[in-house]
Protein backbone atom coordinates (compact mmCIF):
# COMPACT_ATOMS: atom_id res chain seq x y z
CA UNK A 1 0.00 0.00 0.00
CA UNK A 2 1.59 3.52 -1.21
CA UNK A 3 0.52 6.19 0.92
CA UNK A 4 1.01 9.77 1.08
CA UNK A 5 -0.15 11.75 4.07
CA UNK A 6 -1.18 15.82 3.99
CA UNK A 7 -1.80 17.19 7.45
CA UNK A 8 -3.05 20.42 5.79
CA UNK A 9 -6.36 20.79 3.92
CA UNK A 10 -6.71 20.20 0.33
CA UNK A 11 -9.10 20.99 -1.62
CA UNK A 12 -12.28 18.63 -3.30
CA UNK A 13 -10.31 17.58 -6.59
CA UNK A 14 -9.51 14.05 -4.91
CA UNK A 15 -12.89 13.68 -3.39
CA UNK A 16 -15.07 15.21 -6.25
CA UNK A 17 -12.94 14.08 -9.17
CA UNK A 18 -11.94 17.03 -10.57
CA UNK A 19 -8.64 18.45 -12.00
CA UNK A 20 -6.68 15.40 -13.69
CA UNK A 21 -9.61 12.93 -12.82
CA UNK A 22 -12.60 12.87 -14.87
CA UNK A 23 -14.79 15.65 -14.57
CA UNK A 24 -17.46 15.89 -11.70
CA UNK A 25 -19.52 17.84 -13.12
CA UNK A 26 -20.52 15.54 -16.37
CA UNK A 27 -24.02 13.54 -16.27
CA UNK A 28 -24.41 10.10 -16.82
CA UNK A 29 -24.35 9.49 -20.43
CA UNK A 30 -26.82 7.71 -22.03
CA UNK A 31 -29.07 9.00 -20.40
CA UNK A 32 -31.50 10.66 -22.45
CA UNK A 33 -31.94 13.34 -20.46
CA UNK A 34 -32.49 17.03 -22.45
CA UNK A 35 -32.35 20.44 -21.04
CA UNK A 36 -34.69 21.82 -19.04
CA UNK A 37 -37.85 23.38 -20.22
CA UNK A 38 -40.91 25.29 -18.25
CA UNK A 39 -43.24 22.49 -18.78
CA UNK A 40 -40.44 19.96 -16.86
CA UNK A 41 -39.67 22.25 -14.12
CA UNK A 42 -43.05 23.50 -13.50
CA UNK A 43 -44.27 23.48 -9.53
CA UNK A 44 -47.03 24.51 -7.73
CA UNK A 45 -46.51 26.33 -4.16
CA UNK A 46 -47.87 28.08 -1.58
CA UNK A 47 -44.29 30.21 -0.74
CA UNK A 48 -41.67 31.23 -3.50
CA UNK A 49 -38.53 31.92 -1.37
CA UNK A 50 -36.26 35.17 -2.36
CA UNK A 51 -33.01 35.18 -1.42
CA UNK A 52 -32.74 39.31 -2.03
CA UNK A 53 -29.16 39.13 -1.55
CA UNK A 54 -25.44 38.23 -3.23
CA UNK A 55 -24.91 34.91 -0.91
CA UNK A 56 -26.21 32.72 -3.36
CA UNK A 57 -28.88 31.04 -1.45
CA UNK A 58 -32.38 30.39 -1.24
CA UNK A 59 -34.27 32.03 1.61
CA UNK A 60 -34.23 30.21 4.94
CA UNK A 61 -37.65 27.94 5.01
CA UNK A 62 -40.69 28.53 7.11
CA UNK A 63 -42.04 26.36 9.23
CA UNK A 64 -45.93 25.80 9.18
CA UNK A 65 -46.48 26.10 13.01
CA UNK A 66 -45.13 28.74 15.83
CA UNK A 67 -41.17 27.63 15.72
CA UNK A 68 -41.41 28.02 19.58
CA UNK A 69 -43.44 25.20 19.68
CA UNK A 70 -41.10 22.90 17.65
CA UNK A 71 -38.51 20.47 19.49
CA UNK A 72 -35.26 21.47 17.25
CA UNK A 73 -33.36 18.29 18.93
CA UNK A 74 -35.63 15.90 17.17
CA UNK A 75 -37.18 15.20 13.58
CA UNK A 76 -38.20 18.39 12.18
CA UNK A 77 -38.70 17.37 8.84
CA UNK A 78 -41.88 17.83 6.81
CA UNK A 79 -42.43 21.08 9.45
CA UNK A 80 -41.73 23.45 6.25
CA UNK A 81 -44.73 25.71 4.35
CA UNK A 82 -43.61 24.10 0.97
CA UNK A 83 -45.87 22.17 -1.95
CA UNK A 84 -43.71 21.42 -4.98
CA UNK A 85 -44.62 18.74 -7.71
CA UNK A 86 -41.02 17.48 -6.90
CA UNK A 87 -41.12 14.49 -4.62
CA UNK A 88 -39.97 14.95 -1.00
CA UNK A 89 -41.00 18.14 -0.08
CA UNK A 90 -41.31 16.59 3.20
CA UNK A 91 -36.90 16.62 3.34
CA UNK A 92 -37.50 20.47 3.77
CA UNK A 93 -36.88 21.64 7.45
CA UNK A 94 -37.66 24.73 8.81
CA UNK A 95 -34.82 27.20 9.72
CA UNK A 96 -33.70 28.20 13.68
CA UNK A 97 -35.06 30.73 15.02
CA UNK A 98 -33.20 34.02 15.61
CA UNK A 99 -30.48 34.08 17.48
CA UNK A 100 -30.15 29.88 17.67
CA UNK A 101 -28.65 29.13 14.49
CA UNK A 102 -28.57 29.97 10.82
CA UNK A 103 -29.52 27.97 7.61
CA UNK A 104 -27.98 26.99 4.51
CA UNK A 105 -30.52 26.50 1.86
CA UNK A 106 -29.22 25.69 -1.48
CA UNK A 107 -31.93 25.42 -4.11
CA UNK A 108 -34.13 27.28 -5.97
CA UNK A 109 -34.68 30.85 -5.00
CA UNK A 110 -38.58 31.21 -6.32
CA UNK A 111 -39.72 27.68 -7.34
CA UNK A 112 -42.34 29.72 -9.66
CA UNK A 113 -39.45 30.37 -11.33
CA UNK A 114 -38.93 27.72 -14.32
CA UNK A 115 -35.55 28.77 -15.29
CA UNK A 116 -34.66 29.40 -11.65
CA UNK A 117 -35.89 25.65 -10.94
CA UNK A 118 -34.04 24.53 -13.88
CA UNK A 119 -30.35 24.64 -12.73
CA UNK A 120 -31.42 22.36 -9.92
CA UNK A 121 -33.25 19.61 -11.79
CA UNK A 122 -32.36 16.36 -12.15
CA UNK A 123 -33.73 13.99 -14.89
CA UNK A 124 -34.21 10.19 -14.89
CA UNK A 125 -31.17 8.30 -15.41
CA UNK A 126 -28.64 11.45 -14.66
CA UNK A 127 -25.92 11.23 -12.13
CA UNK A 128 -23.69 14.24 -10.84
CA UNK A 129 -21.53 15.48 -8.68
CA UNK A 130 -20.90 19.48 -9.17
CA UNK A 131 -20.07 21.94 -6.70
CA UNK A 132 -22.40 24.78 -5.51
CA UNK A 133 -21.07 28.11 -4.72
CA UNK A 134 -22.18 30.28 -2.07
CA UNK A 135 -21.56 32.61 0.60
CA UNK A 136 -22.93 31.53 4.42
CA UNK A 137 -25.87 33.73 6.03
CA UNK A 138 -24.43 34.99 9.32
CA UNK A 139 -23.82 38.69 9.33
CA UNK A 140 -20.79 38.60 11.87
CA UNK A 141 -18.35 35.51 12.89
CA UNK A 142 -19.97 32.71 14.74
CA UNK A 143 -19.57 29.47 16.65
CA UNK A 144 -22.17 26.55 16.16
CA UNK A 145 -21.94 23.77 18.00
CA UNK A 146 -24.64 21.20 16.14
CA UNK A 147 -26.39 20.70 12.56
CA UNK A 148 -28.96 19.23 11.37
CA UNK A 149 -28.86 18.13 7.63
CA UNK A 150 -31.72 17.27 5.09
CA UNK A 151 -31.67 16.53 1.30
CA UNK A 152 -34.19 15.56 -0.90
CA UNK A 153 -34.24 12.03 -2.01
CA UNK A 154 -31.19 11.03 -4.50
CA UNK A 155 -28.85 13.07 -2.21
CA UNK A 156 -25.51 10.86 -2.56
CA UNK A 157 -23.48 13.07 -0.31
CA UNK A 158 -22.88 16.82 0.56
CA UNK A 159 -19.34 17.74 1.37
CA UNK A 160 -19.10 21.59 1.91
CA UNK A 161 -15.60 23.42 2.41
CA UNK A 162 -14.46 26.80 3.05
CA UNK A 163 -12.27 28.83 0.37
CA UNK A 164 -10.69 32.41 0.45
CA UNK A 165 -10.46 34.52 -2.00
CA UNK A 166 -13.57 35.04 -3.99
CA UNK A 167 -15.55 33.22 -6.92
CA UNK A 168 -19.39 33.74 -8.50
CA UNK A 169 -22.44 32.62 -6.39
CA UNK A 170 -25.48 30.97 -6.76
CA UNK A 171 -24.08 28.36 -9.61
CA UNK A 172 -22.86 24.58 -9.90
CA UNK A 173 -19.38 24.39 -11.23
CA UNK A 174 -16.36 22.65 -10.78
CA UNK A 175 -15.18 22.31 -7.68
CA UNK A 176 -12.18 25.11 -5.69
CA UNK A 177 -11.62 26.71 -9.19
CA UNK A 178 -8.00 28.76 -7.87
CA UNK A 179 -9.21 29.31 -4.32
CA UNK A 180 -7.79 27.88 -1.60
CA UNK A 181 -9.60 25.66 0.81
CA UNK A 182 -9.46 26.90 4.19
CA UNK A 183 -11.60 25.22 6.36
CA UNK A 184 -15.45 23.23 6.54
CA UNK A 185 -18.64 23.27 7.18
CA UNK A 186 -20.88 19.65 8.07
CA UNK A 187 -21.66 17.80 5.20
CA UNK A 188 -23.43 14.20 4.98
CA UNK A 189 -23.31 11.09 3.05
CA UNK A 190 -27.23 10.29 2.92
CA UNK A 191 -29.70 12.71 2.41
CA UNK A 192 -30.92 13.14 6.22
CA UNK A 193 -28.51 13.62 9.29
CA UNK A 194 -30.50 14.52 12.60
CA UNK A 195 -28.69 16.91 14.99
CA UNK A 196 -26.16 15.53 17.51
CA UNK A 197 -26.51 15.71 21.44
CA UNK A 198 -23.83 17.56 22.83
CA UNK A 199 -22.18 15.46 25.62
CA UNK A 200 -20.84 17.18 28.82
CA UNK A 201 -17.26 16.38 28.37
CA UNK A 202 -17.82 18.46 24.90
CA UNK A 203 -19.96 21.19 26.34
CA UNK A 204 -17.04 24.07 25.42
CA UNK A 205 -16.30 22.63 21.73
CA UNK A 206 -17.47 24.07 18.84
CA UNK A 207 -16.52 25.13 15.35
CA UNK A 208 -16.36 28.46 13.43
CA UNK A 209 -17.68 30.02 10.91
CA UNK A 210 -16.69 33.38 9.99
CA UNK A 211 -19.53 36.25 8.72
CA UNK A 212 -20.06 35.45 4.62
CA UNK A 213 -17.79 33.03 4.26
CA UNK A 214 -17.54 31.73 0.86
CA UNK A 215 -18.29 28.26 0.66
CA UNK A 216 -18.92 25.08 -1.89
CA UNK A 217 -20.98 22.27 -1.50
CA UNK A 218 -19.84 19.41 -3.71
CA UNK A 219 -23.33 17.76 -4.46
CA UNK A 220 -23.51 14.33 -5.11
CA UNK A 221 -27.13 13.24 -6.37
CA UNK A 222 -28.59 10.80 -8.52
CA UNK A 223 -31.89 10.00 -9.88
CA UNK A 224 -33.01 6.52 -10.17
CA UNK A 225 -36.65 7.09 -11.01
CA UNK A 226 -38.98 7.90 -13.60
CA UNK A 227 -39.33 11.87 -12.56
CA UNK A 228 -37.71 14.76 -12.22
CA UNK A 229 -36.13 15.50 -8.94
CA UNK A 230 -34.52 18.22 -7.58
CA UNK A 231 -30.74 19.02 -6.06
CA UNK A 232 -31.70 20.59 -3.15
CA UNK A 233 -30.77 20.51 0.60
CA UNK A 234 -31.37 22.22 4.11
CA UNK A 235 -28.24 22.54 6.52
CA UNK A 236 -29.39 23.77 9.82
CA UNK A 237 -26.08 25.24 12.18
CA UNK A 238 -27.41 25.95 15.47
CA UNK A 239 -25.16 28.11 17.95
CA UNK A 240 -24.41 27.06 21.34
CA UNK A 241 -27.01 26.76 24.18
CA UNK A 242 -27.08 30.42 26.34
CA UNK A 243 -24.46 30.49 28.63
CA UNK A 244 -22.76 27.86 27.35
CA UNK A 245 -19.03 29.12 26.58
CA UNK A 246 -16.09 27.13 23.37
CA UNK A 247 -13.33 27.13 23.88
CA UNK A 248 -11.79 24.79 22.20
CA UNK A 249 -12.83 24.12 18.31
CA UNK A 250 -12.87 20.35 16.79
CA UNK A 251 -10.62 19.73 13.71
CA UNK A 252 -12.39 17.49 10.67
CA UNK A 253 -11.04 13.88 9.63
CA UNK A 254 -10.75 13.10 6.33
CA UNK A 255 -9.27 10.11 4.58
CA UNK A 256 -9.52 9.00 1.16
CA UNK A 257 -8.67 5.34 0.72
CA UNK A 258 -8.33 3.59 -3.01
CA UNK A 259 -7.35 6.88 -4.95
CA UNK A 260 -5.23 4.32 -6.61
CA UNK A 261 -8.08 3.14 -8.73
CA UNK A 262 -8.08 6.51 -10.64
CA UNK A 263 -5.26 5.02 -12.73
CA UNK A 264 -5.55 1.26 -11.59
CA UNK A 265 -9.03 0.00 -11.40
CA UNK A 266 -11.16 -2.76 -10.04
CA UNK A 267 -10.98 -5.37 -12.37
CA UNK A 268 -14.34 -6.95 -12.84
CA UNK A 269 -14.54 -10.24 -10.98
CA UNK A 270 -12.39 -8.28 -7.79
CA UNK A 271 -12.99 -9.92 -4.40
CA UNK A 272 -10.81 -7.85 -1.94
CA UNK A 273 -10.64 -5.91 1.11
CA UNK A 274 -8.60 -3.10 0.93
CA UNK A 275 -7.04 -1.34 3.80
CA UNK A 276 -5.68 2.44 4.70
CA UNK A 277 -4.70 3.69 7.65
CA UNK A 278 -3.62 7.26 8.70
CA UNK A 279 -0.84 8.16 11.69
CA UNK A 280 -2.67 9.97 14.91
CA UNK A 281 -0.01 13.00 16.22
CA UNK A 282 -1.00 13.75 20.01
CA UNK A 283 -3.48 12.99 22.20
CA UNK A 284 -6.92 13.30 22.38
CA UNK A 285 -10.02 12.27 20.93
CA UNK A 286 -12.19 11.45 18.30
CA UNK A 287 -15.98 12.68 18.16
CA UNK A 288 -17.16 10.43 15.92
CA UNK A 289 -16.34 8.61 13.00
CA UNK A 290 -18.28 8.36 8.92
CA UNK A 291 -17.68 5.86 6.63
CA UNK A 292 -18.12 5.86 2.94
CA UNK A 293 -18.42 3.79 0.44
CA UNK A 294 -20.56 2.25 -3.08
CA UNK A 295 -22.58 -0.28 -4.41
CA UNK A 296 -19.89 -2.59 -4.56
CA UNK A 297 -18.86 -2.01 -0.87
CA UNK A 298 -20.45 -4.92 1.03
CA UNK A 299 -18.50 -4.02 4.30
CA UNK A 300 -16.51 -0.98 5.80
CA UNK A 301 -14.72 -1.63 9.33
CA UNK A 302 -12.73 1.15 10.87
CA UNK A 303 -10.50 0.92 14.05
CA UNK A 304 -7.92 2.09 16.44
CA UNK A 305 -4.59 0.38 15.97
CA UNK A 306 -2.70 1.51 19.49
CA UNK A 307 0.88 2.11 20.01
CA UNK A 308 1.05 -1.31 22.08
CA UNK A 309 0.18 -3.04 18.77
CA UNK A 310 -3.30 -3.89 19.89
CA UNK A 311 -6.04 -2.76 17.21
CA UNK A 312 -9.65 -2.01 18.40
CA UNK A 313 -12.49 -2.16 15.74
CA UNK A 314 -14.74 0.62 16.97
CA UNK A 315 -17.31 1.58 13.26
CA UNK A 316 -18.71 -1.40 11.02
CA UNK A 317 -21.27 -0.64 8.14
CA UNK A 318 -22.92 -2.92 5.46
CA UNK A 319 -25.48 -0.69 3.34
CA UNK A 320 -24.20 1.66 1.31
CA UNK A 321 -27.30 3.39 0.87
CA UNK A 322 -27.79 3.86 4.49
CA UNK A 323 -24.11 4.65 6.05
CA UNK A 324 -23.26 4.88 9.05
CA UNK A 325 -22.24 7.90 11.42
CA UNK A 326 -21.08 7.40 14.88
CA UNK A 327 -20.79 9.34 17.62
CA UNK A 328 -18.05 8.48 21.14
CA UNK A 329 -18.95 10.37 23.70
CA UNK A 330 -20.71 9.69 27.28
CA UNK A 331 -24.06 9.55 26.59
CA UNK A 332 -24.66 8.09 23.26
CA UNK A 333 -25.42 4.62 23.38
CA UNK A 334 -24.63 2.95 19.65
CA UNK A 335 -25.26 -0.48 18.56
CA UNK A 336 -23.19 -3.08 18.99
CA UNK A 337 -21.29 -4.99 16.57
CA UNK A 338 -23.36 -7.90 14.67
CA UNK A 339 -22.26 -9.46 11.40
CA UNK A 340 -25.09 -7.63 9.34
CA UNK A 341 -26.09 -4.51 10.52
CA UNK A 342 -24.00 -1.11 11.73
CA UNK A 343 -22.62 -0.69 14.91
CA UNK A 344 -19.86 0.65 16.74
CA UNK A 345 -17.94 0.89 20.31
CA UNK A 346 -19.86 3.14 23.05
CA UNK A 347 -18.46 5.42 25.13
CA UNK A 348 -15.33 8.05 24.93
CA UNK A 349 -12.88 7.24 21.87
CA UNK A 350 -9.35 8.76 23.14
CA UNK A 351 -6.51 7.93 21.36
CA UNK A 352 -2.47 9.13 21.47
CA UNK A 353 0.94 9.71 19.74
CA UNK A 354 1.37 6.64 17.56
CA UNK A 355 -1.86 4.99 17.32
CA UNK A 356 -2.61 4.53 13.92
CA UNK A 357 -6.86 5.32 12.71
CA UNK A 358 -6.82 2.17 10.66
CA UNK A 359 -10.03 1.50 8.14
CA UNK A 360 -10.85 -0.86 5.02
CA UNK A 361 -13.59 -1.97 2.62
CA UNK A 362 -14.29 -5.14 1.34
CA UNK A 363 -15.67 -4.47 -2.39
CA UNK A 364 -16.82 -6.85 -4.70
CA UNK A 365 -16.84 -6.60 -8.50
CA UNK A 366 -19.55 -8.38 -10.01
CA UNK A 367 -19.83 -6.03 -12.41
CA UNK A 368 -18.77 -6.49 -16.30
CA UNK A 369 -16.82 -3.09 -16.28
CA UNK A 370 -13.56 -1.74 -14.05
CA UNK A 371 -14.40 0.83 -11.19
CA UNK A 372 -12.41 3.74 -11.09
CA UNK A 373 -11.94 6.10 -8.08
CA UNK A 374 -15.32 8.40 -9.13
CA UNK A 375 -18.71 9.78 -7.39
CA UNK A 376 -20.74 7.28 -10.04
CA UNK A 377 -22.30 5.26 -7.54
CA UNK A 378 -22.72 1.84 -9.27
CA UNK A 379 -20.19 1.78 -11.82
CA UNK A 380 -17.17 3.72 -9.28
CA UNK A 381 -15.73 3.01 -5.97
CA UNK A 382 -14.22 4.61 -3.25
CA UNK A 383 -13.31 3.51 0.43
CA UNK A 384 -13.58 6.99 2.19
CA UNK A 385 -13.61 8.18 5.98
CA UNK A 386 -14.33 11.28 7.94
CA UNK A 387 -14.85 12.62 11.11
CA UNK A 388 -14.16 15.26 13.66
CA UNK A 389 -11.34 15.02 16.60
CA UNK A 390 -9.95 17.12 19.52
CA UNK A 391 -6.50 17.61 20.95
CA UNK A 392 -4.76 15.74 17.92
CA UNK A 393 -3.21 17.06 15.13
CA UNK A 394 -6.16 16.74 11.97
CA UNK A 395 -5.66 14.28 10.32
CA UNK A 396 -5.79 14.69 6.57
CA UNK A 397 -4.46 11.38 4.48
CA UNK A 398 -4.66 11.01 0.88
CA UNK A 399 -3.95 7.07 0.26
CA UNK A 400 -2.87 5.47 -3.08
Amino acid sequence: MKSAYFLTAVGLVACAGSGPAPSIGAVASGSGATSAAAGTAATTTTTSAQAGNNLGLAAPSKATVDVATLDFNGDIRGKCDLHTNFADDHACIPAPPPGQGIQIHIGPSNYDDPAEVAKFIMHPGQESSECFTFRTPNAENQVYQTEALSGRAGTHHIITAVYSGDMPTGTFGPCGGTSMQIGSLPGASKAYMPRSKVAPEYANVGRKVDAHSLAQADMHYFNFTDKDVLREVWINLYYPAQGAQVTTYSDQIRGFGGLSWFNEPIPPGTNQVYKYECPIKGSGSIMNLLGHYHAHGKRFTAAIKRASGVSDKVFEMYDYLDPATFDYNSVTMNPAFTDVAAGAVSGMLNVQEGDLLQWECHIINDSNAALSYTNEVKTGEMCNIWGYSIGIQPIQCDIF
